[in-house]
């Protein structure tokens, strides 16, 4: 079997863990199926971001088709660009394709139902907390903010995976985007500020989960929000399975054009840097440039080279890289006080633990692709988009506190198999003059009432 490259990274994670072939990794990612079943009462924004974020992220995770079924005529209820009127429309958009007989896993959204099946997964959200629960057990609000839904659709994908990678974790957890101080409460939805300006540097798997999470924001007027795309790659096959964006036909276009089209379609005021960033730029203070970095690279290098630019607060995300920890995410803010060129001061890019591993596996991938290719793909961080949606959720969630002039945590660190052990750092308020909002949230409201349990098809199959 010739080894594909879309899904490289990810048969990475079972070729590094189980000691299997590319060959038996693939043909066993191809037999992974999913169905998320909706119900009536998933109506939200935030039901309809886990939906969403679940069908994407497992598209490219559970290779063999995803299904969505259930109420999913009801209207879009999602500030997602899709060009979609209802739930499922959009689900076929982000990513739901038919396939035959039983799924291998089940994700059932906002139901208290009981199903019959031996192993299931609900996410639930509640303010700013989001989480998984075994199905009728599920609680939520009325799921006003869609950045709760992103991560606990994340999460429901997250769980789902390692189950059918035989590690059945507890999926009883939580992750909450505003931790607050013992006695103090995090504001509603409806009284924070949406960031106005932001430059987002590095469009690979966490940049496009960025880009996601933002649009999932129901600004008032996209218009007023202005953001600066840089990164200088093209997209490859192997992006397929990491980034949400991604699809076959972009092959060889610039990330920044993808990621610009995206921010296009959501009505935000776009610019492109197609180039890496450079030790002498410059925040361009005259022409209003953004203040506020997102920041999604995998160079330690790069991260350095932000503390000179100008940024009042950079917004930082980092993950894993390989098959044991893949599903680890680190999301730290940096500002005057605490630079990130300080951080990363005794750090640089040197490969821990020497080069890529040298298994039977690549040893038969050599003789397949030739050395130089297997260095290339040996040498390839592990990756699954669900982390980066996570991982997503949570830095988004830091840069609207930070517009909104509230504290958070300076760093955290988590895991998505371990998400209850993750460790948060003091909460502070950083100091950004500089930093623009583009108003409060637009609460959507349901359009739902009593819409029909069918299954999306197209061709007489479920989708």
């Amino acid at each position: 079997m010739a080894l594909d490259r879309q899904i490289a990274r990810l048969a990475k994670i079972l070729v590094d863990s189980e000691n299997i072939s590319f060959d038996e990794a693939q043909a066993r990612l191809r037999t992974l199926t999913l169905e998320v079943v909706v119900a009536p009462e998933a109506a939200s924004p935030a039901a309809h971001a886990a939906t969403l974020t679940a069908v994407s992220v497992a598209s490219r995770t559970f290779v063999g088709g995803v299904r969505v079924t259930g109420a999913i005529d009801q209207p879009l209820n999602s500030a997602l660009p899709l060009r979609a009127k209802s739930l499922a429309e959009a689900a076929i958009l982000a990513g739901a394709s038919g396939f035959d007989g039983c799924p291998s896993r089940k994700i059932f959204v906002g139901t208290n139902e009981v199903p019959a099946e031996a192993w299931a997964v609900s996410p639930w959200w509640s303010g700013w907390s989001a989480g998984i629960v075994k199905p009728g057990e599920a609680r939520w609000d009325a799921g006003d903010n869609p950045l709760p839904g992103i991560a606990a659709g994340a999460l429901a994908v997250g769980a789902a995976f390692d189950a059918q990678r035989g590690r059945c974790g507890d999926i009883g957890v939580e992750v909450d985007l505003w931790p607050v101080r013992s006695g103090e409460i995090a504001p509603r939805f409806e009284e924070v500020f949406l960031p106005g300006a932001l430059r987002l540097i590095g469009l690979g798997n966490l940049g496009q989960a960025f880009l996601w999470t933002l649009a999932a924001l129901p600004y008032a007027t996209p218009a007023d929000v202005s953001l600066v795309l840089q990164d200088r790659d093209k997209i490859t096959e192997e992006n397929w399975a990491t980034s949400v964006l991604v699809k076959s036909e972009v092959y060889g276009v610039l990330k920044t054009k993808v990621a610009e089209q995206w921010a296009l379609d959501k009505g935000f005021d776009v610019r492109r840097i197609d180039c890496r960033l450079l030790a002498t730029d410059r925040v361009d203070v005259d022409n209003n440039d953004p203040r506020l970095a997102l920041s999604g690279v995998d160079k330690i290098e790069a991260r350095k080279l932000m503390a000179e630019v100008g940024f009042d607060c950079i917004v930082d995300a980092g993950l894993g890289r390989t098959s044991s920890d893949f599903d680890k995410y680190r999301v730290t803010v940096f500002d005057h006080v605490y630079p990130i060129d300080k951080h990363f001061d005794r750090q640089d890019d040197t490969p821990v633990g020497g080069d890529f591993p040298r298994g039977e596996a690549y040893l038969r991938l050599e003789a397949e692709i030739g050395p130089c290719g297997t260095a290339e793909i040996g040498g390839a961080s592990v990756a699954a988009p669900y982390v980066s949606a996570l991982a997503a959720a949570v830095a988004v969630s830091r840069v609207i506190a930070v517009t909104s002039g509230c504290e958070c945590p300076i760093n955290e660190v988590g895991r998505l198999s371990l998400i209850a052990d993750r460790k948060l750092a003091e909460l502070t308020v950083v100091e950004g003059r500089g930093i623009r909002h583009a108003g409060h949230p637009v609460i959507r409201k349901a359009a739902l009432a009593g819409c029909s349990r069918t299954a999306l098809s197209a061709t007489g199959r479920s989708w």
